[in-house]
Formats: structure tokens, C-alpha cells, sequence
């Protein structure tokens, strides 16, 4: 079934795009729904195509050596996944699942690369994500090799936390204590002890699904090993 142009248009990508050539590509697109802890991408395969998330959360997975699932990254709205494999044709490094109930468009590979080749700006897009993953993939090393749980933790919240236009820091949608933990290679109960922390030290705040950063400069004393708590 194709895709409305009013759901392409609201990913950055698709903005330089003609209303015309939105409306071409709606035609080979696809509108997927998953419920939670649904897999999206499988590791090891061919990208047929390129997801754009509409709605809910994703993360990208892989295994250790040792079996334990380490977490890589999120994937929030307006974001998107598989670009690697679309762009270099090979398979797939990662698996990536549905945090929440997620609703994601699928862009045949394809097309996404005719884009790229054709349409500078979407090339621009597309090449910026790959820096930006690249980027938080060598702060997410920096981070594993933080000898503390303590100092991982509250490095993590770092990298989640969102400045507001009213100056509030928060961590909107907030990951669970599970999602956070294969993140740092650390223990779901060594992340529940630390916020547990944080909160009776007024440093963080549960607010719905969102978590309110109310010091982060403790945050980053802590992270950096200048404040043992």
C-alpha cells in the first residue's frame, strides 16, 4: 500500500525533495507497524531498503563475544537505519528492535541510492548521519572504558540529555534501566542503584516518560572522576 505524501514529508530527508518526486516515492514505499521488542533489521543481511522512523523508539543491538547483547545506539523519530549498508551494499552489523510500539517507513535501497546520487542535499543528510554515528560510536568507546559504573552511567545520561528552547535539560522518552545497562556493559541493578542516587541527590527527576536533568554540571563532575558522587 503506498505512503501518503503527508507521512514522507515530515522526515528531514524528503524536504529538498519536488512534491512530485515525494509522491513518486510514496508509491514504492511501505508503512510498517511492530509492537514491542519486535525485530526491524536483521544483522547480517542485505539492505533492501532504508528505514525512517514515524513513531516510538528503536535501538541498534549486536552480541559480545561472550553472548551478552551490547547496546549501540537509539533510533528516535525523524531518524533513520540501515543507512551503512544501503550506501555501501554490504550486509548489515547490527540488528536493530523495537523499543516501544514504533510505526517506521521503508524506502526501497535502490531508490535511496538514486537520491543520493541525483540530489545533493539528501546525500548531505545521509552523509552527516554516518559522521554522527561515527561520533557516537568512538564517545560510546570513551565511555566503555570508563573504569566506574557510576561514571558510565551518568556519562550516558550526558549523551541522552536535550537542551529545551526554555533551557530545561531532559531526557525525553527516557530508556529503561535494562536499555541503558547493555549500552555501558553494566548490570541493570548497578543503573537502578545509581538513579536511586541521583534522584535522592536532586540530580535527576522521573517526570511520565521523560527524566528532567535538573544538575548536569554533578553530571559531568562525575563522569569526568572529579566527584566520587
Amino acid at each position: 500500500m503506498p505512503v501518503e505524501p503527508l507521512i514522507l514529508k515530515q522526515f528531514d530527508l524528503f524536504k529538498p525533495l519536488p512534491s512530485e518526486v515525494i509522491a513518486q516515492l510514496g508509491q514504492f514505499a511501505q508503512l510498517v507497524e511492530v509492537p514491542k521488542r519486535k525485530v526491524v533489521m536483521e544483522k547480517n543481511q542485505l539492505a533492501h531498503s532504508l528505514g525512517l522512523l514515524l513513531d516510538g523508539r528503536l535501538q541498534g543491538v549486536d552480541m559480545t563475544l561472550d553472548g551478552k547483547e551490547a547496546g549501540l545506539y537509539f533510533v528516535e523519530p525523524n531518524d533513520f537505519f540501515g543507512e551503512l549498508a544501503v550506501v555501501d551494499q554490504l550486509p548489515t552489523h547490527e540488528t536493530v528492535i523495537a523499543l516501544l510500539p514504533s510505526r517506521f517507513v521503508m524506502v526501497p535501497a535502490k531508490i535511496i541510492l538514486q537520491l543520493i546520487n541525483e540530489v545533493p542535499q539528501v546525500a548531505g543528510i545521509i552523509n552527516a548521519r554516518l559522521a554522527r554515528r561515527l561520533r557516537e560510536a568512538l564517545v560510546q568507546r570513551t565511555l566503555l572504558s570508563m573504569s566506574s559504573p557510576l561514571q558510565r552511567v551518568c556519562a550516558q545520561l550526558i549523551q541522552l540529555t536535550i537542551q529545551s528552547p526554555t533551557g530545561e535539560q531532559t531526557i525525553v522518552f527516557a530508556p529503561t534501566h535494562q536499555e541503558i545497562a547493555i549500552m555501558i556493559n553494566v548490570t541493570r541493578e548497578t543503573v537502578t542503584r545509581v538513579f536511586q542516587k541521583l534522584q535522592n541527590n536532586g540530580v535527576i527527576m522521573r517526570q511520565g516518560n521523560s527524566l528532567q536533568v535538573l544538575n548536569i554540571e554533578h553530571l559531568n563532575l562525575i563522569a569526568s572522576g572529579e566527584q566520587s558522587e
